[in-house]
């Protein structure tokens, strides 16, 4: 009796294991059976937590595959020929070397401004009216002079003092008939003594400069500007922009020099550009490299790691990283001397 009853415990319990058994291998089955290749699982005692993570090349063929049906965002930059132009801009001021100072002298009387003409145009011929004065002489004076001057004729004297006389008389005469200062020579008006209606003035002074010297200067620390190089000049003129060119010349105003040991450099215009000379500020934009025919990569396609500069190149074999070295990277593209072929396709970033 007690044997028969232990072989009934015995088969009790290979029955309820073989329950528990079932129960456990349930949400296997209801997943899909046997984990995928390349995934791995892993759960908790309770078996209520189970992760699949898939291997990374399985992420990559994915990825690739995304890219290339056109579902995603991804887009490519193609390694190719073409210019590589690198620029530079300065602020220039228009300069005039040659330059004279003209005085106006009035040694009688009272010198009185009555108008500025002529300052439509600062560009002057010679001859050209650009003030009128008044001069107001002493009458008193003047007669006394006048009688004076007739008395040594009358008594037939000569010399010095005659001679004196004579001149400072008719000096006296053109001052009084004095109405207008002209320009002497040809040039550009740059600056007068300016004076309001009834002020009494002893001078005039006018600066007056060469046009055929015109010349720009701009600062040169960075030694960007080199001696006989074509530079692009800008300038907004009564508010429209207007564009000429130009020649580096000089470091110095007066000498012309190959080098441009200063740190100022001259440029001068050529003759279709002459009429910037209007512009308070000139803008001058210089070629700082200048590369043909080179390979030429979108700088938006490329990323750092690890320090160096580095692309996703495209390929049969799908996307690998790979590195490059750059001549010199432009405003939106690199120049490309080492580590990609023309025709590459490059994964955008």
């Amino acid at each position: 009796m007690l044997k028969t009853k232990g072989s009934r415990k015995w088969l009790g319990a290979l029955a309820l294991c073989a329950v528990f058994c079932v129960c456990a291998a349930r949400p296997e089955a209801e997943s899909g059976g046997a984990p995928a290749e390349g995934t791995q699982q892993t759960g908790t005692q309770s078996g209520m937590t189970i992760n699949n993570d898939k291997s990374s090349k399985t992420l990559y063929t994915e990825a690739l595959e995304l890219a290339e049906s056109g579902m995603g965002i991804q887009k490519y930059a193609t390694v190719k020929r073409g210019d590589f132009i690198t620029t530079a801009t300065a602020s220039g001021t228009v300069i005039y070397p040659k330059q004279e100072t003209i005085r106006y002298d009035f040694p009688y009387g009272n010198v009185y401004f009555l108008e500025d003409i002529g300052w439509d145009s600062p560009v002057k011929e010679a001859g050209e009216a650009i003030a009128r004065i008044h001069v107001e002489i002493d009458e008193i004076e003047l007669a006394a002079r006048e009688r004076q001057l007739q008395r040594m004729e009358e008594r037939g004297e000569t010399g010095e003092t005659y001679e004196e006389l004579k001149k400072e008389l008719a000096e006296m005469l053109e001052a009084v008939e004095q109405t207008e200062i002209v320009m002497e020579e040809d040039g550009l008006l740059l600056e007068q003594e300016y004076w309001r209606y009834g002020t009494q003035i002893h001078s005039y002074s006018i600066v007056v400069a060469d046009l055929g010297e015109q010349l720009i200067e701009v600062p040169n620390e960075n030694k960007l500007f080199r001696y006989g190089q074509e530079v692009k000049v800008t300038a907004k003129i009564n508010g429209e922009t207007r564009e000429g060119t130009g020649t580096v010349i000089t470091a110095s105003a007066n000498v012309l020099s190959e080098e441009l040991a200063g740190d100022t450099a001259y440029i001068r215009l050529s003759e279709d550009s002459r009429e910037l000379y209007t512009g308070s500020m000139i803008s001058v934009t210089v070629e700082t490299v200048h590369m043909e025919n080179v390979l030429l990569l979108d700088a938006a396609a490329t990323y750092i790691e690890d320090g160096n500069q580095m692309v996703k190149i495209k390929d049969e074999y799908g996307l690998h990283s790979v590195g490059f070295s750059a001549g010199r990277k432009g405003t939106s593209a690199y120049w490309i001397v080492d580590g990609l072929e023309e025709g590459a396709q490059i994964l955008m970033q």
